[in-house]
């Protein structure tokens, strides 16, 4: 036999142990192993103590005042939203206005998209649309 904490199986074979539900001779060579491997006898104990555990008794009007707490909790804005949405606000607009300006200001010595497409010559677009034409297949529809 294999330790249950060993084995692939070990929590199927617990589970079948403590429901009782593990055929004989599975349950006798787990009976014989957990004699002898005092890791398996306090996992066994363990999960034997938890099945005599007894839930305390729910106190009466437990439902109304938990059903009462939701209700006001949901009623409070949360907690992020007090503390974060304030600060918040200001700094998105400030980021805003960085975007803005990142935008329309320039760095001085970058040169300007309409000045570089100003220096194509003509020779290299119409080489470029031959290019192109070589590339669609003869016989087929534009």
């Amino acid at each position: 036999m294999i330790c249950l904490g060993k084995n692939q199986q070990g929590a199927d074979l617990l589970t079948g142990y403590l429901a009782k539900t593990l055929d004989a001779a599975r349950t006798a060579e787990l009976n014989q192993h957990v004699q002898e491997c005092a890791d398996c006898r306090s996992l066994i104990a363990v999960w034997e103590r938890l099945d005599e555990f007894a839930a305390p008794e729910i106190t009466p009007g437990f439902d109304a005042r938990l059903y009462a707490r939701i209700a006001a909790d949901e009623m409070r804005p949360s907690w992020w939203r007090r503390l974060l949405w304030r600060p918040v606000a200001p700094l998105a607009a400030a980021a805003a206005v960085v975007a803005v300006l990142a935008l329309f200001l320039r760095v001085p010595g970058t040169p300007d998209a309409s000045k570089q497409a100003s220096n194509v010559e003509i020779e290299q677009v119409a080489q470029a649309v031959d290019d192109l034409d070589l590339l669609i297949p003869i016989g087929s529809d534009r």
